[in-house]
């Protein structure tokens, strides 16, 4: 019976596909190219005649291909789940027309009014606009499979969704609704804010909170929440979510990016990370929202920044509405804790968070054996180094700038600002003191702890502490002499080892290159050009000042930078060099003079 339901829906789903594809295509133009105008520019009532147009089109071609679908595929069931949020609109559209003939537009108009919408007409066209461009992601994620068919890698096609969320994200910042009316954001400047809030980065050539209208504020934060939870984690949730489901190709990249060990739990971990990461940051959010309250008043913004500072945080981008960060709350704990635990939490990875939880859960049930009586060895790892570098990067910044930059405060707040400090330049970006005030040597242990960043499958950056914990446990063994490092009493593959310092080669040499380039291109001193360069290969955000006076191909080099520390040296060299056959054939040894 499932296989006669299952060819009938293949079936079903192949009559009239050409038209279908189109019909699809036009509506999806026609609601994107009215969404832009409507949403995006000023004014947008001068175009009202274009606009009707466009949402006409829009809405009656996505209404054709939905009822020559509902003709043609079976069984019914399969159709009315993958097409739910379509019916829920239309079931709006049709409620219009009965809340109208009841004399209801009354009571209805005062709400609609203050969402800026005049009808359930146009309240239908936006929400079906929002529903067509979830589609087009979903449909982006689906490309990967006429990819495969090419043969492409599939971190190639990661790489790739990555470049094409950052061109997306830029042209969507230059709308002149993005900016104040006057001053739209220019291609570099809206390619830079762009690479650097889907790299979860914070490094900023504009203001964010001067120089970016609320909708370019917006679009800002859905580049962050993109690039901290990941491109293929989004699209793969809306299709599980408009009940379209994972193909097997997306199935196996997912897998691979989690490091999962079957496919058939990626549902359940994209599940995991979307409700904690929400959970996460709207209890982050209620928290900063009680913080801001003495510095915005109004209960609207307060509320927008709340949000914006929580996922900005928990995604370690370092974003904020405030040309200052947050040296305006050097002097709220609230704001401090709060923000501190956001990093600290979105920095350890979310197969850390869920081992951690399922661990905790078994102590509370009394769990004596099994899998949820210990940690493994990489929540452990990540636990046991994260509290060696933030304890012990507090406790250096402390002894370095308590006659410093901490001085003339109280005891408890120079403690917060060095906790803070030291937590900061794990990729997160935020700071509550004036950076130039620090003394050369706490920079320099910044740039440390920006190099090292967070875990590995976090919203942070850097070469991971895993990575720094390998090689730390190899150089042990090599001094031991010892024929294989050991962690946890665990034995390291030789190929773990291998990767690790292909990544901190890899990042020492980008580094250098990328501070020599600087160097040359702007002509700044080396401790500023360091710290800016180290900054965005490890997604930190942290500025000396240098970034918002660069010249465009400063700004480029930036751009590259951001980019490549936020994919990681592995997925390029995985996406872009070709694996060459291992011959059986071995070259004879030869013994050289090492140190």
């Amino acid at each position: 019976m499932a296989t006669r339901s299952g060819s009938s829906v293949r079936n079903g789903a192949e009559r009239w596909p050409l038209a279908r594809r189109w019909l699809l295509v036009l509506a999806g133009s026609a609601g994107l190219a009215g969404f832009l105008v409507d949403w995006g520019i000023y004014d947008a009532w001068r175009y009202a005649g274009a606009l009707a147009a466009l949402r006409g089109v829009a809405v009656g071609g996505f209404l054709l291909e939905g009822l020559i679908a509902a003709l043609t595929v079976r069984p019914w069931r399969d159709f009315f789940q993958a097409r739910w949020p379509l019916l829920v609109l239309t079931l709006l559209l049709t409620a219009e027309l009965a809340v109208i003939g009841l004399g209801g537009r009354a009571w209805l108009a005062p709400f609609l009014h203050s969402l800026s919408i005049a009808t359930v007409t146009q309240a239908y066209v936006v929400l079906l606009q929002f529903f067509i461009l979830g589609n087009m992601l979903i449909n982006l994620q689906r490309l990967s499979s006429r990819l495969a068919q090419r043969r492409v890698r599939p971190m190639l096609v990661f790489l790739m969704a990555f470049a094409a969320v950052i061109v997306i994200g830029a042209g969507l910042l230059m709308l002149p609704r993005a900016a104040p009316r006057g001053h739209a954001c220019s291609p570099l400047d809206a390619l830079f804010t762009s690479t650097s809030a889907v790299c979860v980065t914070g490094l900023v050539v504009r203001d964010t909170g001067g120089d970016f209208t609320r909708l370019g504020q917006w679009i800002i934060l859905v580049l962050i929440q993109l690039g901290g939870l990941g491109i293929m984690s989004i699209t793969a949730t809306l299709a599980l979510l408009l009940g379209r489901g994972i193909g097997v190709r997306e199935g196996s990249l997912l897998r691979e990016i989690f490091q999962i060990d079957f496919v058939d739990q990626v549902g359940r971990t994209l599940r995991f990370i979307v409700l904690f990461t929400v959970a996460t940051e709207l209890v982050g959010a209620a928290l900063l929202y009680a913080g801001f309250a003495d510095a915005i008043p109004a209960r609207d913004a307060r509320a927008f920044s709340a949000l914006f500072h929580a996922v900005s945080a928990f995604c370690n981008a370092g974003f904020s509405t405030w040309t200052d960060s947050l040296c305006g709350f050097a002097d709220v704990p609230l704001v401090h804790l709060t923000v501190v635990a956001l990093l600290i939490t979105g920095g350890l990875g979310f197969s850390v968070v869920g081992n951690l939880l399922f661990f905790l859960r078994g102590r509370l049930q009394g769990v004596r054996s099994g899998a949820g009586r210990r940690l493994n060895v990489q929540t452990r790892l990540v636990l046991r180094s994260t509290l060696i570098l933030v304890a012990g990067g507090a406790l250096l910044l402390a002894i370095l700038e308590w006659d410093g930059a901490f001085a003339g405060r109280p005891t408890g707040e120079r403690l917060g600002l060095a906790l803070f400090q030291a937590a900061t330049p794990r990729t997160a970006g935020f700071t509550t003191v004036d950076l130039a005030h620090l003394s050369q040597a706490a920079l320099v242990l910044q740039i440390l702890l920006m190099f090292i960043g967070a875990s590995s499958g976090s919203t942070g950056g850097g070469v991971k502490v895993t990575t720094i914990a390998v090689l730390w446990s190899h150089l042990r063994a090599i001094v031991a002499g010892h024929p294989h490092a050991r962690l946890h009493d665990r034995e390291i593959s030789t190929q773990t080892v291998r990767q690790a310092t292909f990544v901190v080669m890899a990042n020492v040499l980008v580094g250098t290159a990328g501070m020599f380039l600087l160097l040359l291109i702007e002509g700044c001193e080396a401790l500023p050009a360091a710290y800016e360069v180290y900054s965005a290969l490890g997604t930190v955000g942290l500025s000396l000042g240098l970034t918002p006076g660069l010249s465009a191909a400063g700004k480029l080099l930036i751009v590259l930078l951001m980019f490549y520390g936020r994919v990681g040296p592995l997925a390029i060299a995985y996406g872009v060099v070709r694996p060459t056959r291992e011959h059986g054939v071995r070259l004879p040894a030869s013994r050289l003079m090492i140190g």
